[in-house]
């Protein structure tokens, strides 16, 4: 059963978990419309399809990734570690943002990371899977609105104190790990998991970054770019 009430949804699965979603994870996870952000949904995912899978997908007692396959609109993984990234057709690196959770303000914020063009089409990116991100209810790391959504619903509270409430955090075309991004192979070290945006180095220094298809560059304006300390 899935019930939406305000803001939040909760998925109420036959395993006796209940998954809490608010709008404004349903909107982040939006921000994987198109390039710029990280990786794309190639479809128009919507809220009941990720609820669909919320209900179906077996889900671990101590949460983390959730894989999940929908098909045709899985997308396109738009991330990589900047050594891989670098490795891409005609590679250039701009500044950019990505956005990441706020545990102070408890809210989606922008943060700046680097970007990498590339004239490689999406196509090369495509991804074979997409992943939820799933964890135990943790009334630290979610909004004073939300906890009181939980706390003054008596199945909720129940259900967080049972061990049975979880929150979805997010979710991205691709895998919780990478073994290649592009057609270019990601280095052991690096295939486990991808970091937060805030511990990818930012602009000036970045060892992730968000990867950016099929620009088409100029030699001439890169050089001035370069020149102006725009690129490197």
């Amino acid at each position: 059963m899935i019930k939406t009430v305000g803001k939040f949804t909760t998925v109420h699965r036959e395993d006796g978990k209940i998954v809490i979603a608010s709008d404004m994870v349903y909107d982040h996870i939006g921000t994987h419309a198109k390039p710029g952000k990280g990786s794309v949904f190639s479809g128009n995912i919507t809220p009941d399809m990720i609820n669909a899978k919320l209900f179906s997908e077996a889900i671990p007692e101590t949460g983390g990734g959730v894989p999940v396959d929908f098909g045709a609109d899985n997308g396109y993984l738009l991330v990589a570690p900047i050594e891989v990234a670098m490795q891409f057709q005609d590679a250039t690196i701009r500044p950019g943002s990505k956005e990441d959770f706020d545990p102070e303000t408890k809210k989606m914020v922008p943060v700046p990371v680097a970007e990498v063009h590339t004239s490689q089409p999406i196509t090369d990116f495509t991804a074979d899977i997409a992943t939820m991100l799933v964890f135990p209810y943790d009334p630290g790391r979610s909004a004073p609105e939300q906890n009181e959504f939980v706390e003054n619903d008596k199945e909720l509270r129940d259900a967080k104190e049972a061990g049975k409430l979880y929150a979805l955090a997010t979710a991205f075309p691709g895998g919780f790990s990478l073994e290649e991004v592009g057609g270019v192979p990601v280095p052991e070290d690096k295939q486990d998991s991808v970091p937060k945006a805030t511990a990818w180095g930012g602009v000036e220094n970045p060892t992730w970054a968000v990867i950016i298809p099929g620009s088409q560059t100029n030699p001439v304006m890169e050089d001035w770019n370069r020149l102006a300390g725009t690129v490197r």
